[in-house]
């Protein structure tokens, strides 16, 4: 069920004070749903989701993350927490915010989310720092970036719609040499989530990202050097043409694990010496 986006109508934030000052609006509690459990339509319920493997829809995925950072806004207002300060939880939800949804998706969650003034202060702990790369450039004024990041002048990317590297999170997938896959072309009239019902010869358009390294290190897998811990092929993104086995990320396995192959047609650097490229692969095995 795709989220409808509401864009908030209220002016910009003034810069977080250093103090969070308790006032009504921020300690006005919200409805929210017990930790973990999915609630559809009709008031049915499913049992607490423990892994992301739970979730099997978009729909339950959006009723997750709905609850989880419900949760997390509660547990900062009962707890006093300062703008900007994360809390137990928030690295969870963050991960599940990034895997979980499409940049489509994330768009319109963050619109309605935003739209709420009581988020703004949990932005940077629960989606990140800006600019963010599923935001566009009529997006702007949403929030000031500033107060979520010091000396951060745009929401959106003002450079590439690239997936930066905390985007990423576990990834949907990783290869052999361990690459991190993020699938970003998911189709929304499709009601499974963006690493479920591939089949063969479908397209898929994917952000990759490097395994990081230090200089030294980089510089002995390159040289074969003994002791050096990786292969040539993590230090390169895959070429046109060449073929690369993808294994799912373990927290998104269901009946064990699984793996399917693909084949490059054409990628794009994010920016010059950037861990981080854009794919373009055909599905050639399941």
């Amino acid at each position: 069920m795709p989220l409808k986006a509401r864009v908030a109508r209220t002016p910009p934030p003034p810069p977080f004070p250093k103090k969070a000052t308790p006032n009504a609006a921020l300690h006005a509690r919200a409805k929210f749903h017990p930790p973990g459990v999915l609630y559809k339509k009709g008031g049915t319920m499913r049992a607490p989701v423990q892994r992301l493997a739970d979730l099997q829809t978009r729909e339950e995925a959006l009723g997750y993350l709905q609850d989880a950072f419900r949760r997390q806004l509660e547990a900062s207002i009962d707890a006093h927490t300062e703008p900007n300060t994360s809390i137990s939880g928030d690295y969870s939800v963050r991960q599940a915010f990034n895997v979980l949804l499409s940049p489509t998706e994330q768009r319109a969650f963050f619109q309605q989310i935003v739209s709420d003034r009581r988020y703004w202060p949990r932005i940077k702990s629960l989606i990140g720092n800006p600019p963010f790369s599923f935001l566009l450039p009529e997006d702007e004024g949403l929030l000031r970036a500033g107060g979520i990041c010091k000396n951060r002048a745009n929401l959106h990317t003002t450079v590439s719609n690239i997936s930066k590297a905390p985007d990423f999170g576990e990834g949907h997938f990783r290869d052999d040499a361990e690459r991190t896959y993020r699938i970003i072309n998911h189709d929304l009239k499709d009601a499974s989530l963006p690493w479920q019902n591939i089949s063969t010869q479908q397209q898929l358009v994917v952000d990759v990202r490097l395994k990081m390294y230090s200089h030294k290190t980089k510089v002995q897998i390159f040289r074969g050097t003994d002791g050096a811990k990786g292969n040539k092929a993590s230090l390169m993104f895959p070429r046109p043409g060449e073929e690369v086995v993808w294994h799912l990320n373990r927290d998104l396995e269901i009946l064990g694990s699984y793996a399917i192959t693909v084949r490059v047609d054409s990628g794009k650097q994010k920016v010059r010496f950037s861990p981080i490229a854009r794919l373009l692969v055909t599905v050639t095995k399941i």
